[in-house]
């Protein structure tokens, strides 16, 4: 099983989401409960999942 850390909160998780939270080409991956609260900025764009196992 693979880890990374949320560009936020910094926990290690083995699910992140591929997130943009301002306009340009920046993406960060980040935890589930970071993902709900940048869901409602203006900008925020989701870029898919990334999971560290595999089904």
């Amino acid at each position: 099983m693979k880890t990374k850390i949320c560009a936020l909160c910094q926990k290690e998780e083995t699910t992140l989401y591929r997130v943009q939270t301002t306009k340009g080409k920046v993406w960060i991956f980040v935890c589930a409960e970071c993902c709900n609260e940048v869901k409602s900025k203006p900008d925020y764009r989701y870029g898919g999942t990334w999971k560290g196992y595999r089904h």
